[in-house]
């Protein structure tokens, strides 16, 4: 480098900034001190500035287990958990049930029917009370549960809950035999809803079929038995009749859902329960009927809607025809759908094929219990 260019050693250099930061700490009061020199060197200017700030500072010292309050002079709220005190009460069977209510949504039956079902029962040793193994039953009807579910609730075993099911189905099936039965035509006049008369006054019985759902069955001819293309699936099907007042008085035996409607109410017997004079109301798929009263040579009149042949639309007569006869006949489908507030008849396990028949049996009986689907002026309850 030049010589005019050269600095002396001595001689500081240009520019020598510098922050020095000095804070003496005390235990509650502490002194800070904030020194900043700064030299500039220049070939004309040398200057140096110093400034000397005091200030005091209160720290709080705290632990390191502890966070440090940043709240910016806000007030300091304190939150707790509030819990919402309830009293602890135990399913404990039977004594839980307070009212109808929780006994219709568990059971499906008032108390006094329940108390009648028990009068009716066989008295059996067993540490399990008779009220309890009826609630278990009539829970299992009613609900659909499994064995395991209600064993998680009366906190009994599983097998005992499965061995108290099936004992008092056998029971109540053969107890309770005489409460789906043929009543006489003196009955079924005395009861005789005002929307039959005149036009229906001679119905003795209005009849349907029902299908529910089960297991794909292990043999492969029950299965083809079992196939409806109805409800495009495995379903047994039942045979129901109803008197014009909404009585269950007749039930035919479960078959597989292949069968048809008509052919289930040839061989379940029915026809052979009809007298002269009596009517049959039925839907459109009992048309096989007909030749089957011809040929039997008693004078019964099957009444149906009816039937779209070679025309393309229905007259006004056949319209009307139509609406009246569904007028009266839309009280079975009501008691249908009573019968299927009993899971049980939603879907049946390979466990319960053996005891379909008795199983649909008590649930006709328990709908015969409920109140009637008309009110004491003969009109149909919403």
């Amino acid at each position: 480098m030049a010589e005019g260019n050269e600095l002396h050693p001595t001689q500081p250099p240009l520019v020598n900034q510098e922050c020095q930061v000095n804070i003496f700490s005390e235990i509650n009061l502490r002194e800070t001190t904030f020194i900043c020199n700064r030299f500039i060197y220049t070939d004309r200017c040398d200057a140096e500035i110093q400034v000397d700030i005091a200030t005091t500072s209160r720290i709080l010292m705290t632990n390191n287990s502890i966070k440090k309050d940043k709240s910016c002079g806000t007030v300091k709220r304190s939150f707790q958990d509030q819990f919402t005190e309830t009293k602890s009460q135990e399913f404990a069977g039977f004594s839980s049930i307070i009212n109808d209510n929780d006994l219709l949504d568990l059971a499906g039956l008032s108390f006094s029917n329940f108390e009648f079902l028990i009068s009716k029962l066989t008295v059996i040793k067993c540490t399990v009370s008779m009220k309890d193994r009826l609630l278990i039953f009539l829970m299992k009807m009613k609900t659909g549960l499994t064995f395991s579910a209600l064993s998680v609730l009366f906190g009994i075993h599983r097998t005992t809950i499965s061995r108290i099911f099936y004992s008092i189905l056998k029971n109540l099936a053969s107890v309770t035999a005489n409460l789906v039965f043929w009543p006489n035509r003196a009955a079924i006049r005395a009861t005789m809803p005002e929307c039959f008369r005149p036009d229906y006054i001679n119905t003795r019985v209005i009849i349907d079929c029902t299908e529910f759902r089960i297991e794909v069955p292990s043999a492969v001819d029950n299965s083809v038995l079992c196939y409806s293309h109805y409800k495009k699936g495995f379903t047994a099907k039942v045979l129901i009749g109803i008197t014009p007042s909404g009585f269950i008085s007749f039930k035919s035996k479960v078959a597989g859902g292949r069968k048809s409607d008509s052919q289930m109410t040839v061989e379940s017997g029915l026809i052979d329960l009809l007298e002269a004079g009596d009517e049959v109301l039925a839907d459109k798929g009992f048309p096989a009927i007909k030749e089957v009263l011809d040929k039997s040579g008693k004078k019964v009149k099957i009444i149906m809607p009816p039937f779209l042949s070679k025309q393309n639309e229905f007259s006004q007569e056949e319209t009307e025809r139509t609406y009246d006869i569904a007028r009266v006949r839309i009280h079975v489908e009501r008691i249908m759908q009573r019968l299927r507030i009993y899971r049980v008849l939603d879907k049946i396990p390979h466990n319960l094929f053996n005891y379909i028949d008795d199983i649909v049996h008590v649930c006709c009986v328990l709908v015969n219990l409920q109140p009637p689907i008309f009110s004491k002026k003969n009109t149909v309850r919403e």
